[in-house]
């Protein structure tokens, strides 16, 4: 495998067991202390997810030539339709576990359509609409939160709320819910302006490492230094959380999801807070976690020994999938330790038994017959003589793919050739 597609499958798979880690840990401990799995994985896990999301829409609409026709856009939204589908059902598993998980899919798929009107756009002016996004986009969140109705129904989004609620799922999706989609278009810029680039050259993954560890850094030490020397935890003590007492106060202060009734909700740095100061951590520290990825799996043997853990990220759909699943029988609820160690073990040992055996996983080849289907009827539908997909712009040639086999060795990059794709880049992240 290509190391290019191996740091970016497992840089997925390190973003599907962060999450997982969430998911079975929670946020807080019973005695009101926030868990090991929040501080480390909560937001940036999801965070990770959605970036590599977008370097994975990024290799299916060309890499580093974009090839954004009509028939990519029909496949791109029937992929998002398909996924949006999947976490519908989930929805009702999710719910009939009384699940904390907040199913993501549906939020996903919102994403990949609202970034269609993107996908022409170079890598630098990419780059720039996420960083702006991350600065601007929780003030228009807030605002719009004030405006756009709030869902009718409580838990995760099914098929029966498409219909009786329409206006506030769209609500909840956009601002409400726990990855308004608003401002989490900021992850998915940054994946596509990520997939634009040459990720073959070590330079591009060193630069990468350098600027999302800096941006990881400055957004953290600049909310702490608000929260810490100019008053801010006070005021978002008072302001947004004024039940706060006892010794876990100032933790839960500062690691509790603000519930965004005032400005100052604006200056906290909690996972999923939909703060600037959370959304440029988590884009630095997913960009960060990408490009070691990179990095390490230029290395053989390190390679080979992530290779479950690629694999795992090669069909993250499915694992997703398959994890709220698990967790809605309420199997082994009572011992988290356990139960996290059986969804790792169980989705690392199916990943790479199936991807020997079977090559993409279940739902992966579901969304990419729905893709390919798309495209199809978009091409039989075009007059005699109409144009192909052709480049979005005038571009440097992509580097050459390579199979998205974990077991393969590394491949030097080789003369410039069509775009670079990976085998998991045909379904959701």
């Amino acid at each position: 495998m290509a190391p290019r597609i191996a740091g970016v499958d497992v840089a997925r798979g390190l973003a599907l067991l962060g999450m997982f880690s969430v998911h079975v840990f929670g946020a807080f401990e019973p005695d009101a202390s926030p868990t090991v799995a929040w501080q480390l994985a909560g937001g940036r896990s999801s965070a990770t997810f959605a970036l590599v999301a977008g370097v994975g829409l990024a290799f299916t609409t060309g890499g580093r030539t974009p090839r954004v026709g009509r028939g990519s856009l029909a496949a791109v939204t029937a992929r998002a339709l398909t996924v949006g589908l999947i976490g519908l059902l989930l929805g009702y598993a999710a719910n009939a576990g009384d699940l904390g998980v907040d199913v993501i899919l549906v939020f996903y798929a919102l994403l990949f359509l609202l970034t269609l009107p993107l996908l022409t756009l170079r890598a630098r002016t990419l780059g720039c609409v996420a960083l702006a996004l991350g600065v601007l986009a929780p003030f228009l969140v807030h605002v719009l939160r004030g405006v756009l109705p709030e869902p009718a129904f409580d838990g995760d989004p099914t098929l029966q709320d498409v219909v009786t609620d329409p206006a506030g799922l769209l609500g909840d999706l956009l601002v409400h819910g726990p990855y308004p989609v608003l401002a989490w278009t900021a992850y998915l810029c940054a994946g596509l302006a990520i997939g634009r680039l040459d990720l073959f050259d070590r330079r591009t993954a060193t630069r990468l490492l350098s600027a999302g560890a800096a941006l990881a850094a400055a957004s953290w030490l600049a909310c702490s230094w608000w929260l810490f020397h100019w008053g801010g935890l006070e005021r978002l003590r008072r302001t947004e959380f004024p039940d706060a007492t006892g010794p876990h106060a100032r933790d839960q202060v500062l690691w509790d999801t603000p519930d965004g009734e005032t400005w100052w909700s604006m200056i906290s740095r909690a996972p999923h807070s939909t703060s600037p100061f959370d959304l440029l951590h988590t884009l630095g520290a997913a960009t960060a976690v990408l490009a070691v990825a990179l990095l390490l799996t230029r290395v053989t043997w390190v390679r080979r020994a992530l290779l479950p853990l690629a694999a795992a990220g090669s069909m993250p759909l499915t694992l997703y999938s398959a994890h709220v699943l698990f967790l809605a029988t309420g199997t082994l609820n009572g011992s988290p330790g356990i139960q996290y160690a059986v969804l790792v073990a169980g989705s690392l040992l199916f990943a790479v038994a199936w991807r020997l055996t079977r090559g993409r996983g279940p739902l992966e080849v579901l969304v990419a017959g729905a893709a390919r289907k798309a495209r199809a009827w978009e091409r039989g539908r075009r007059t005699p003589g109409s144009p192909p997909d052709l480049p979005a712009h005038r571009s440097e040639p992509a580097q050459p793919s390579q199979p998205s086999q974990p077991a393969a060795p590394a491949a030097p990059a080789a003369p410039a050739a069509p775009a670079a794709r990976s085998e998991s880049q045909d379904q959701h992240r």
